[in-house]
């Protein structure tokens, strides 16, 4: 069977990750056709969870939803291995979420290029403190002490230069434009801002589903590593 995925089709099911909800929610608005699901941004520390939570997901959708659509990219291989049910899976062609918030990956590749000591933070991110000092604070102090917690944080980012927010204009920076500062400021990096794009979120939501950004998988392909390295 061949699908046609140019146009979306309802009800449509997102399956993403946490960070991404503030701009997939302020451009969903309540559009009945979209039901959307996160998973908690946690299990990044932990990746090795996420295919069988992921195909657990599916598999609860499968039976009504006309399409599926992951809002992950490869991000320490969460996809890889998953099965699509009868009607297809659409999956992002992304390394990681940063991708999805610069707005494409000529962006992402253009901006590594400019600038590959970047340490990228989101909205999200902090919003969910998973910011370097959010880990440094929540997770790691709590666990081994402030003085040990503090040169791990350190040593996590010690070879990047710069911590830089990302603005899609999605949601108002404002609000955690002083994190970001702080989080520079603390580990000694220089901090910016870049403009993002609410393109590839979008596309996401709305479609259309073309092979230029999606992965267009059929009923029992499984998603592989290297295409990720091999064909974006």
């Amino acid at each position: 069977m061949s699908f046609d995925y140019l146009e979306p089709q309802a009800p449509r099911v997102i399956i993403a990750c946490r960070v991404l909800e503030s701009e997939l929610e302020g451009l969903k608005g309540d559009d009945p056709d979209i039901e959307t699901i996160y998973l908690d941004q946690n299990y990044h520390r932990s990746p090795h969870l996420l295919p069988e939570l992921l195909q657990a997901k599916i598999t609860e959708v499968q039976d009504y939803a006309k399409q599926i659509v992951l809002g992950y990219g490869l991000c320490s291989n969460a996809v890889v291995g998953l099965v699509p049910p009868s009607q297809g899976l659409v999956v992002t062609k992304a390394h990681d979420c940063i991708t999805l918030f610069l707005g494409s990956r000529q962006k992402y590749n253009q901006m590594f290029k400019q600038s590959p000591g970047t340490y990228y933070i989101t909205p999200g991110w902090i919003k969910e403190q998973k910011d370097p000092l959010g880990m440094l604070e929540n997770e790691y102090t709590p666990k081994l002490g402030r003085e040990i917690a503090e040169w791990g944080a350190r040593e996590e980012i010690k070879h990047y230069s710069n911590i830089t927010l990302i603005d899609t204009k999605a949601v108002d920076i404002a609000p955690y434009r002083e994190r970001a500062k702080e989080n520079a400021s603390f580990f000694e990096k220089e901090y910016d801002e870049v403009d993002g794009s609410t393109e590839f979120l979008r596309k996401i939501l709305f479609g259309p589903y073309d092979s230029k950004d999606f992965f267009l998988l059929e009923q029992g392909e499984e998603i592989k590593q290297n295409w990720f390295i091999d064909k974006i």
